[in-house]
This record gives structure tokens, C-alpha cells and sequence, in this order.
């Protein structure tokens, strides 16, 4: 496998692991947007995140709530997205398209979580070094 190959996988999983945690986190925390299972993602959406996961995980990462939330809306607006008070998937309509302050802290605290969950994907989720058949 090449590197390029790794380095692709590696963010793929990356990816995978916040975005499912920080699903996770929004039904622990009765969120009143929960976003769908990965898998059932718009292509658009996946690219933009993977996009979002390998720049978190490297040198250029961003531990701002606040800045992570404006790139959020910047990256939710090129895709369509509008702001409305009710969330609606198909319509591309969500409730958070708002300025970082105007948002709930519940809403604030999700984005601290994204922000955190990234930080463990840059620290622990990892590919181990190759071993050749003389290292065993």
C-alpha cells in the first residue's frame, strides 16, 4: 500500500471516528439535531469533512470553537445549506446557521466536543509502522 493510500485510510478513519462520536455525543445529550448514520451522508458532505478531519489533525489544526463553527457554516452554505428555525434535511435547512454567540450552549458545547474529538483522532487514532517479514 502506498502512502498516499495510508494517508487517505487514515484520514477515511479519522473521520469516521468523530463523526460517529460526535453523533454519539448529540443523542447522549438529547441534541435536537442529530445528525444521520455516515454512511448515509450526501458525497458532498463526506468530502468536505474528510477535508476538515486531515486539516484538524495536522499542523494547521484549529482549537476555536468559535473559528471551527464559522468554517462549519462557510462549508454548510457552499453546500446549499439556509438558516431556518426547524432542521430539515431535505429542504437543507438548519437551525445552527447562525453566529457562534447567538448559538445555546448546548450547541456550543457540541461544537467544544468536535473540537476535542479531533484532538483524540490526531493523538490516538493512528497507523501502526510496517514490520518486514525479519522484524518478528
Amino acid at each position: 500500500m502506498s502512502r498516499t493510500d495510508r494517508r487517505g485510510d487514515l484520514t477515511q478513519r479519522r473521520a469516521e471516528f468523530v463523526y460517529d462520536a460526535a453523533r454519539l455525543a448529540a443523542i447522549a445529550a438529547c441534541a435536537p439535531v442529530v445528525p444521520v448514520p455516515w454512511g448515509e451522508r450526501e458525497e458532498m458532505f463526506r468530502d468536505q469533512f474528510l477535508n476538515v478531519i486531515e486539516r484538524q489533525c495536522g499542523p494547521q489544526r484549529c482549537n476555536s470553537p468559535q473559528e471551527l463553527h464559522g468554517s462549519w457554516m462557510q462549508a454548510y452554505y457552499e453546500m446549499g445549506w439556509i438558516y431556518g428555525e426547524e432542521y430539515d434535511r431535505e429542504k437543507k435547512v438548519h437551525p445552527d446557521l447562525v453566529p457562534y454567540d447567538q448559538l445555546g450552549q448546548l450547541e456550543k458545547d457540541k461544537d467544544a466536543v468536535f473540537v476535542a474529538l479531533c484532538e483524540i483522532a490526531r493523538c490516538w487514532v493512528y497507523d501502526l509502522p510496517e514490520t518486514s517479514p525479519n522484524d518478528t
